[in-house]
């Protein structure tokens, strides 16, 4: 084996190994515990047909990370102080249950309608969901987000750069 690998792999495996200091760490295990959240838990969003990639399995796509995102956030890892989103990385919000439209407000339904051409359809969007183990074992962290009143909702940093998520199929429990 070439010394190079010898000194590089151990390094990096440190670093995969160690995605999160142990004071963020800390406050993850806390939030979650506070929050009642654990990683089979299913999280929601609307998503537009054509943003989901396909996988190798079936029924399942891949989802990219917002990288300039509108949502204000808790940053429970630092002072607490209320965020922009794009703060704490690109990453996306999901809420906890698979309610239509919690993250559209009346602004954003405007802007939609505005810049809607008359006879042009509509895009076709679709509920997803995703296992929060999927966004931490990527080493993503989940924050409250502010912004967002009708829905406990979570904005997840991905820092792989996107998520597998799956299509809510009509009448699943959500």
């Amino acid at each position: 084996m070439p010394a190079w690998v010898t000194l590089v792999l151990p390094r990096l495996t440190r670093i995969l190994m160690t995605i999160r200091d142990e004071a963020t760490q800390a406050a993850l295990g806390r939030f979650l515990a506070e929050h009642g959240l654990v990683g089979e838990r299913r999280l929601y969003r609307e998503a537009v047909r054509e943003s989901l990639t396909p996988t190798d399995v079936p029924g399942v796509y891949r989802l990219s990370a917002n990288a300039t995102p509108s949502e204000t956030v808790i940053d429970v890892y630092g002072q607490g102080y209320v965020v922009q989103a794009e703060h704490v990385g690109p990453g996306l919000a999901f809420a906890e249950s698979a309610t239509p439209n919690w993250q559209e407000t009346m602004e954003m339904r405007t802007l939609r309608a505005g810049r809607h051409t008359p006879g042009a359809p509509l895009p076709d969007r679709v509920e997803v969901e995703v296992r929060l183990e999927d966004i931490l074992e990527q080493g993503g962290l989940i924050y409250p987000v502010e912004s967002v009143e009708v829905e406990r909702a979570w904005y997840c940093t991905l820092p792989s750069g996107s998520v597998n998520v799956r299509e809510v199929r009509k009448g699943s429990p959500g």
